[in-house]
């Protein structure tokens, strides 16, 4: 007789727990880099009309007097998908950025 309370009791509980994760978002946002966030920024400026679909970092080098951070950036735009490659130099001390270059990708 307990078993099978403990066992209803159960099945009551998972199928409450089942219910409240199909009401949650499906998929949860990943906070960005300061860096990754100008990327974007950077990107819109150049393509406002595109859609960011995928961002990737590719590489970073940090040397004493200067660092560069590298990403790829897939985007949108109409019917048009396309990639970018968004290379930022900046101060590792002074967070001061001295370059942005974008390239796109050659298809």
């Amino acid at each position: 007789m307990i078993k099978q309370c403990v066992i209803c009791l159960s099945l009551l509980g998972f199928g409450t727990s089942a219910a409240q994760a199909e009401e949650g978002p499906l998929v949860t946002a990943r906070h960005m880099s300061k860096w990754e966030e100008l990327a974007v920024k950077e990107a819109k400026k150049r393509y406002p009309l595109a859609q960011v679909l995928v961002k990737q970092k590719v590489w970073d080098r940090k040397r004493k007097d200067e660092a560069v951070k590298q990403y790829h950036l897939t985007l949108r735009e109409g019917s048009k998908e396309f990639g970018v490659f968004v290379t930022i130099s900046f101060d590792p001390h002074s967070q001061k950025v001295n370059k942005i270059a974008i390239l796109e990708e050659y298809q």
